[in-house]
């Protein structure tokens, strides 16, 4: 072994094989290296190599360009901080700027509300239910009055539809007490999706099987009842979009992100919006069409849908579909030709809003009194269902008439009362959706039998007579008073009632 200590190198002195410009030549065998001079030559080239590199990029950043120093753990001058480039625009940057102002604000109401409310669990709306025990009550009384004529020249007795209409009434308290007794949470985990594709699926089958009364198909016998599936997609309707609009509720906010906004937002709602008109539509009943339309298009809007984006997207569709539906069925066409035709035979074409028309104005100021209506005797035609706030008209008058529409605004004030208390937003939309239902039909009846719109076939809700409408009616009552019993209150409100009973002022 060669113990020489000149020929001895240390690990940290080693250089790499690949840097071989920089290492000395081994000398000719039997001569020793000239080192001295190798080493000034090798530093002078690395001088002159680092030279050259610092006048590169001083000549680079001069004309704008950017360097990096490559691999080298050392660099030469000064560093200059490289600026992050961003692809965001400025109509990008207002746009999140806005996003996060709305959220700030949500966050700060959203706080103070909870601050200022306490969630309350107590009996049902004494005040809606007193109401809608009224209304049954009258309607009840009216479907006898109305309906006893037709009876009796049917031979089937004076008393027939008024003991089916009793029968209904019980089964639908029945029904109406049990929705009450489930509670809230049932409504929102297990409801929704089976009622709505039960009631699609029942639409479906209505168009196979159905019954039809007329040009529309609009019934299903299901044992000894016939059911109209178009009433049962209603109150489905409702709560699927009620159970949509707060599963998303955080996409359906989010109105920033163009097309992925304008899905959540739009198309999706939309979409279980449409199905249901689709259905009902493909059986005929274009009334109930426009109900479940209407009734899916307030909720949207409450349920936070931007508005424009939804005018444009339903408004056309819906027009295109009535169009379709008008151009395919030459009687609803008709229909719509003949009331705006001056010149139609009042005795023919107009001969059911006609005889409407002369029972409304024959009641005068008061009334021909309780079972006194003379248009009911074979002149009104649906006198117990359609038309049967004529009969009410001709029989208690003007002061009738008004009674029975404040009524009904008794009923929309105190279901928004109930939707504004609700504890979270599925029963708030429920709720409404509910009320919206069915001050909705009760505005289209009325419509109708006062010769303002065309005749539709629109039943006015607690009063016409009838099976499924009446029992699916009472489900969403009961639903209703299920939702009021669960509210919230201003924590003053509470403490100033406590203090009222501790001074014995209450």
């Amino acid at each position: 072994m060669n113990n020489d200590p000149r020929n001895r190198t240390s690990h940290a002195r080693r250089r790499p094989q690949n840097m071989t410009d920089q290492t000395p030549q081994r000398a000719v065998q039997g001569s020793r290296p000239n080192t001295s001079s190798q080493n000034r030559q090798g530093l002078q080239n690395r001088q002159n190599q680092q030279a050259g590199q610092r006048r590169s990029a001083q000549n680079r950043s001069e004309n704008g360009y950017k360097f990096s120093a490559g691999t080298s753990r050392r660099t030469t001058g000064n560093p200059t901080p490289v600026r992050h480039v961003t692809t965001l625009t400025p109509a990008d940057e207002r746009r999140i700027a806005r996003r996060e102002e709305r959220a700030v604000r949500e966050y700060r109401r959203e706080e103070e509300w909870q601050k200022e409310v306490v969630r309350v669990r107590g009996g049902i709306d004494v005040f809606m239910l007193a109401i809608i025990l009224i209304m049954l009550a009258l309607g009840s009384i009216t479907v006898f009055s109305a309906s006893y004529p037709r009876a009796i020249s049917e031979n089937v007795g004076s008393g027939y539809y008024i003991a089916n209409q009793a029968k209904f009434l019980i089964i639908g308290f029945v029904v109406m007490v049990l929705a009450i007794l489930v509670p809230v949470k049932w409504y929102k985990n297990w409801a929704p999706i089976p009622a709505y594709v039960v009631s699609a699926i029942l639409l479906v089958a209505v168009l196979f099987v159905g019954r039809s009364v007329g040009e529309a198909v609009r019934w299903i016998k299901i044992g000894p009842f016939n059911l109209q599936p178009s009433e049962l997609m209603k109150i489905s309707l409702v709560l699927m979009l009620a159970w949509y609009a707060e599963k998303y509720e955080k996409q359906m906010k989010d109105l920033d992100r163009g097309k992925t906004s304008y899905k959540w937002n739009i198309i999706y709602p939309c979409v279980i919006l449409g199905i249901a008109c689709v259905l009902v539509l493909i059986g005929k009943h274009l009334s109930g069409t426009i109900i479940v339309g209407c009734i899916g298009f307030f909720m949207l809007i409450l349920a936070g849908c931007k508005l424009s984006w939804l005018l444009f997207t339903v408004l056309p569709v819906a027009a295109g579909s009535i169009g379709i539906f008008l151009a395919l069925n030459p009687y609803a066409l008709k229909r719509i030709t003949t009331f705006t035709d001056e010149n139609a035979n009042v005795l023919d074409e107009l001969y059911q809003t006609t005889q409407s028309i002369y029972a409304i104005g024959s009641g005068g100021l008061f009334g021909k009194g309780f079972g006194q209506s003379q248009q009911k005797y074979g002149y009104l035609g649906n006198a117990h269902t359609d038309f049967i706030f004529s009969v009410w008209c001709e029989e208690l008058g003007f002061i009738g008439a008004i009674a029975l529409i404040l009524l009904f605004l008794l009923f929309i004030w105190r279901g928004y009362v109930i939707a504004l208390r609700s504890p979270d937003k599925f029963t708030m939309l429920t709720a409404f959706g509910i009320t919206t239902h069915v001050g909705i039909q009760a505005f289209l009846n009325m419509c109708v039998a006062s010769d303002i719109i065309m005749n539709t076939g629109v039943t006015l809700p607690f009063f016409s007579y009838g099976g499924s409408a009446l029992i699916v009616l009472m489900g969403e009552m009961g639903i209703l008073l299920s939702i009021s019993r669960q509210y919230y209150r201003k924590k003053s409100d509470i403490d100033r009632e406590e203090l009222l009973k501790k001074a014995g002022m209450d």
